[in-house]
């Protein structure tokens, strides 16, 4: 259960060029600076996310393999799926309900740090977060 814990960003990367191919108008700095915490809680196949940060908070819950809909920061909504690739790495495939567009986020947990990747369209954002 290695997701299991309060996780607190601490770094982003490309979060503009990531922003712009979701069709988001919002710049990247403004996420960098939204102190985001990541709640995690696993039980079995059952994950249950409660994510707070300067502009919202978010509880979702949902089962590995098992599609289902959720709503981004920005308000749009998406269906996918998570995958539990390893014991240490999530990879969630999705599907913006407006447009079509695909894109994956990568959730792991590497030497005590929680990195999640998000990819659209050859464009690649990261958000680094550390175990409170």
């Amino acid at each position: 259960m290695a997701f299991n814990g309060l996780w607190n960003v601490y770094k982003s990367e490309n979060l503009d060029e990531f922003l712009q191919g979701m069709g988001s108008n919002v710049p990247g700095k403004v996420l960098e600076g939204d102190n985001l915490q990541l709640e995690i809680k696993q039980d079995g196949k059952k994950f249950t996310v409660i994510e707070k940060s300067t502009f919202r908070s978010k509880e979702s819950t949902w089962i590995l393999d098992e599609e289902f809909t959720s709503t981004l920061a920005d308000g749009s909504e998406v269906k996918g799926r998570f995958f539990l690739e390893s014991p240490n790495r999530l990879v969630g495939r999705f599907k913006k309900c407006s447009d079509g567009k695909e894109f994956v986020t990568i959730r792991e947990v590497k030497e005590g740090e929680l990195q999640q990747t998000m990819q659209i369209d050859g464009a690649e954002g990261r958000r680094y977060f550390k175990k409170q």
